[in-house]
């Protein structure tokens, strides 16, 4: 079983359409190709994302460049504030030095300088009242646990309504002990007006955040509270991240500046970012499949038009020739290619050829039926004589029983003569109408037996069904020996009655074929009837059958023939046994419809019992 698996499925595969069967090795062999330029369009979508990533990257440094330039600025002049000693004692010219040094710089609105405990004691600038109480601050916590600067994260101002943003540097004695800090206070506004006047790529979105993740400036507010939600927070590595607004996506980095704490987004939008990468994507991804879309259509198109095209006529050109239409040939293969035109002039060859055996063969299959309806025709006029003469001889006789003998000759011969008539007159000598053969046969055997038979009638329940030659005479010499029994035996002193012939189908695919009269019943056994009872059982042998007579209720006989119906048998002939030959019913090669197998069977049989 699991050997003919392949087979069967080769088998499977090659009753598939030629189309079918084209595409799918047009498949197999472009598959690698599509394979190829599929991994170098995901290879090449991954370079571009590495592009995009450090475009991002690059664009968030250099835009921000002028906010990096402004806290660095700041950073420097806290540690050259940190070592003046005005500054750092602190001396009595404190102010003076914190004033000095603010003056000019528009980005920072105060320096101050706090002691360890967190107490203001020298400014630029009045301070605000929050930063009365330092110490309660979350950025103070801050100082006190780090060395170098930092931006603190914001912080809203209820008195001034406005945003604070403070640089610190702490300060430490030369044992390391936190002696305070110097602190710079950024004007936030000037960081938005400059951000929001910046020429920028369109649909660009460009913001500043403090440590704590929170934005501080931003070129578009709204557009970068919506972007940046959630996602504004870095571990100083440049990682491109993505959002949706609106519908639209969104890629953006978020790149640490100097100044410990302050962080750069950079956003952009995906179909600005990556439209090259989609051209990418569709010419490696969807160029795979745009070629074997139109390989198969190309295959669809040209097997049409180049082979299926000329098959489908070559096909009907074929159709033609199996219906004897020889003279159509193929021209219209003038346009083909070469191979079709090879092939149509083969066929018109080959039906030259078939064209000229179909007529020798139907010349000499005339010539044969017209031999064997001479030879019927003679062996019913040599028969006919034979009967001629027995009645002859016949008459000169004098013994009544020597008398009956030669008149039951008379009839078998007869019989004989009918068939060959019949057969000499039918057109298809291979397949004779048995329902015909039956009641033609049946009329002329009462037609034959004189007076004696007039007041007996005929009736008929026959099937229609076809027998060849070889079984129809058997068939008919038994029917002629039954009827011409009950036309002589079942009715004495010229009785009136009925003899029923009928030829029905049995349940196993025979057929029964039926003498019945109405008559006094089973003749005693003599010589005639032992004769007539052998003759009946040989033809009998020669259908393949079995023959039998039997008593009907009330009164009367049946002589009955049970033989293999041909019809049924070649309706049981499958491709599974195309050589299933009909049963001959045990008689081998003597089945033959020859009446000289009968004489023979009859002479080496012995006597019924």
């Amino acid at each position: 079983m699991t050997s003919s698996t392949p087979s069967t499925t080769q088998a499977e595969f090659s009753a598939r359409p030629l189309r079918l069967r084209l595409l799918f090795w047009i498949t197999i062999w472009l598959a690698p190709v599509a394979a190829i330029s599929v991994f170098q369009g995901i290879d090449r979508i991954q370079r571009d994302i590495a592009d995009v990533r450090e475009r991002l990257f690059e664009g968030a440094r250099a835009n921000a460049a002028q906010e990096q330039t402004i806290f660095a600025s700041g950073e420097q002049a806290l540690r050259a504030l940190a070592v003046q000693p005005q500054v750092r004692g602190p001396g009595p010219d404190c102010s003076k030095s914190l004033t000095a040094a603010a003056r000019g710089l528009v980005y920072f609105t105060n320096f101050y300088r706090i002691d360890r405990s967190g107490r203001i004691l020298c400014a630029a600038a009045p301070p605000l009242p929050e930063e009365n109480n330092i110490v309660s601050q979350s950025w103070w916590i801050m100082a006190l646990r780090q060395n170098g600067f930092f931006v603190a994260p914001r912080s809203y101002s209820p008195v001034y309504e406005t945003t604070l943003l403070r640089g610190v540097l702490p300060l430490h004695s030369t044992t390391g002990m936190f002696d305070g800090a110097i602190v710079l206070v950024f004007d936030v506004s000037w960081m938005r007006r400059l951000l929001q006047n910046r020429p920028l790529p369109p649909n660009t979105v460009l913001a500043l955040f403090d440590p704590a993740g929170r934005i501080i400036a931003a070129n578009d507010p709204g557009r970068a509270a919506m972007i940046f939600a959630g996602h504004a927070t870095t571990d100083g590595v440049a990682q491109l991240r993505s959002a949706n607004v609106s519908g639209i996506s969104w890629s953006y980095v978020l790149a640490p500046l100097s100044g410990r704490g302050i962080f750069a987004g950079y956003a952009r939008r995906n179909r600005d970012l990556f439209a090259a990468t989609y051209v990418h994507v569709a010419t490696n991804l969807l160029l795979p499949i745009i070629m074997l879309a139109l390989a198969y259509a190309a295959i669809w198109f040209a097997t049409g038009r180049l082979i299926i095209h000329w098959l489908v006529y070559l096909r009907r050109i074929a159709l033609a020739y199996t219906r004897g239409h020889y003279s159509v040939r193929p021209v219209a293969l003038a346009a083909a290619p070469a191979e079709f035109r090879d092939l149509g002039e083969t066929i018109s060859v080959m039906a030259d050829a078939v064209e000229d055996r179909d007529k020798r063969l139907r010349t000499a299959l005339e010539q044969k039926s017209l031999l064997i309806r001479e030879t019927h025709h003679r062996v019913k006029n040599n028969l006919q004589i034979v009967m001629s003469l027995l009645s002859l001889q016949g008459g000169r006789l004098r013994d009544p029983a020597a008398r009956h003998a030669l008149r039951q000759a008379q009839f078998r011969v007869n019989a004989l003569a009918l068939v060959h008539r019949i057969l000499y007159e039918n057109d298809d000598l291979g397949a004779i109408d048995l329902k015909k053969l039956i009641e033609e046969i049946s009329r002329q055997v009462h037609e034959a037996a004189g007076r004696e038979a007039r007041a007996l009638h005929l009736e008929f329940n026959l099937v229609q069904r076809s027998v060849p030659s070889d079984q129809a005479v058997p068939l008919t010499l038994f029917l002629v020996e039954a009827l011409t029994n009950a036309f002589h035996h079942a009715f004495p002193g010229a009785a009136e009655g009925t003899v029923r012939v009928s030829l029905m189908p049995m349940p196993d695919g025979m057929l029964r074929l039926a003498i019945e009269d109405d008559g006094i019943g089973l003749a005693p056994p003599g010589d005639g009837e032992g004769i007539g009872a052998r003759l009946i059982e040989a033809f009998a042998h020669q259908v393949g059958g079995n023959a039998g007579v039997h008593r009907c209720d009330p009164s009367g006989t049946v002589v009955e023939l049970l033989f293999p119906d041909r019809e049924v048998e070649r309706a049981s002939v499958t491709p599974e046994n195309p050589f299933r030959e009909p049963d001959d019913g045990g008689t081998g090669s003597d089945a033959t419809g020859d009446p000289g197998v009968a004489a023979t069977r009859l002479q080496n049989s012995s006597p019924p019992h």
